[in-house]
């Protein structure tokens, strides 16, 4: 028997339970759930309303100890859970870059005393939460290193067909498969792997499909009637509710500053248009695609690039005299980017940036290179066998034709002349690999058959697998 941890977060809040209460049907196991609001406490108490699983608040925890987190105390957790330096840790939070360096120090250390606390106190063996994409989860990871508690992750199952109906495990801040072999060119796959290998890399390269989950995702901003009510709202969150207003619940500390925000971003939308040119495709290019900012993609996965800014600006200078960069922005992200980013771009004359509706597979088609931090445009360009540069760690880093790079300056040159096309084959043994880490169960959050109990059922299988495996 398992004691099992889940972080039951919004948008995981109705998940976790869901999915424990589904577990327990056939496999023993206890359960400890942390919670960062009151209202993520009485969902998971409505699931288990004879109170027989335990619930932790983050923010009972912090406020409580609130003086004890001093920059004192965080440097010992510096050293004690391998964490130098620190710094590198707190900048991969999206929350904590927007505070102030007292609350950053009192809050990491916070966190550090909190998983230690939790993890010591219940014997936690498995913890489970998003990917990392905040300091929450991290230090978690961090600290279940070191306490023997394993954290995993499951994820959607990206660019092969499958992220609707499958997903695979993660246990690092990089998204990686922790079963994919790292041997996977050498290995020996059966003929039903290898055809279904194919058969899917025959499809993409004759229809070069979408992802699934981006159904919910790319429409352009608009004006709606809604947004007449969110000054109230903001109101309404500013002044009466006490969860935003509570330092200890950080991830929702003055989360009223962006109830404004979808007015924002229209706005922004339409102020951007004027920057976006159609591309050319008689030019030579380098192709980017913007990633959204911030985002665990970045922000953990490409901690030195994540200024994205900084890496176009190193790519810029390393192109030859006769190639341009199109940058493109993401049509599910419009308006988000403040438009001093568009500004500043456009002081660059070997820049452009393409309009988010152009075709992206004619632009990997047609370029020199795709360059990407982390991006999916990587994954789907390493498909088709063009070059790929990429400037962060994820997934499929070790896929055929791709060049991982820690420093793009002065080396694009010189990275694109060794790159060798990879066969198609060799592909197909990737994608063969890949495809057979893909587990049962469809893990996306906008996906309402994510909380059915048959999909239930099969994550709840998933896991055990997982457990048995790892214990």
């Amino acid at each position: 028997m398992y004691n099992l941890c889940f972080m039951a977060r919004r948008d995981n809040h109705e998940f976790v339970p869901a999915l424990f209460k589904e577990y327990r049907k056939k496999y023993e196991g206890n359960a400890i759930f942390i919670t960062c609001d009151t209202g993520e406490t009485e969902t998971v108490k409505r699931y288990f309303p004879d109170g027989d699983v335990t619930i932790v608040s983050l923010p009972e925890f912090m406020n409580a100890h609130w003086d004890e987190f001093t920059l004192e105390a965080l440097s010992a957790y510096e050293k004690k859970y391998d964490a130098s330096p620190m710094w590198k840790y707190i900048y991969t939070d999206r929350f904590l870059i927007n505070r102030d360096y007292d609350y950053c120090v009192h809050t990491t250390a916070g966190l550090f005393a909190f998983w230690e606390y939790v993890f010591t106190t219940y014997n936690v063996d498995f913890y489970y939460d998003e990917v990392v994409g905040t300091l929450l989860t991290y230090v978690a990871y961090l600290v279940g290193r070191k306490t023997g508690t394993q954290y995993y992750s499951m994820l959607l199952m990206r660019s092969v067909g499958m992220d609707l109906t499958h997903h695979y495990i993660l246990e690092d801040p990089f998204e990686m498969m922790y079963d994919m072999p790292d041997d996977y060119a050498t290995r020996e796959y059966s003929s039903e792997q290898l055809a279904a290998a194919d058969a899917f890399l025959t499809g993409f390269e004759e229809k070069h499909s979408k992802p699934a989950f981006m159904q919910f995702s790319g429409r352009k901003p608009k004006w709606k009637a809604s947004f007449f009510m969110l000054p109230l709202l903001y109101i309404r969150q500013r002044f009466f509710n006490p969860n935003v207003n509570d330092k200890g619940t950080y991830v929702y500390y003055r989360a009223y500053e962006h109830t404004l925000d979808p007015i924002k971003f229209y706005f922004r939308y339409k102020a951007s248009r004027k920057y976006y040119k159609k591309a050319d495709m008689t030019k030579k290019f380098v192709y980017f695609p913007l990633h959204l900012q911030p985002e665990a993609s970045t922000i953990v996965c490409a901690q030195k690039y994540e200024k994205q800014l900084y890496f176009l600006d190193n790519l810029a200078k390393s192109v030859p005299a006769d190639t341009v960069i199109y940058a493109k922005e993401h049509y599910s992200f419009l308006g988000s980017r403040d438009n001093s980013f568009y500004e500043a771009l456009a002081q660059y004359p070997n820049i452009e940036l393409i309009d988010p509706w152009e075709d992206s597979f004619a632009l990997i088609k047609n370029c020199q290179c795709v360059a990407t931090l982390t991006g999916t445009a990587g994954q789907e360009a390493m498909m088709l066998r063009r070059p790929v540069i990429m400037g962060g760690h994820i997934l499929y880093e070790n896929a055929p034709g791709i060049i991982q790079t820690e420093d793009i300056f002065e080396n694009y040159v010189e990275a694109l002349a060794n790159w060798k096309q990879p066969s198609r084959e060799e592909i197909v043994h990737y994608l063969a690999a890949y495809m057979a880490c893909a587990r049962p169960g469809n893990t996306y959050l906008l996906s309402q058959e994510r909380m059915q109990e048959e999909n239930l059922a099969l994550l709840a299988d998933s896991i055990y697998s997982y457990f048995k495996e790892k214990k």
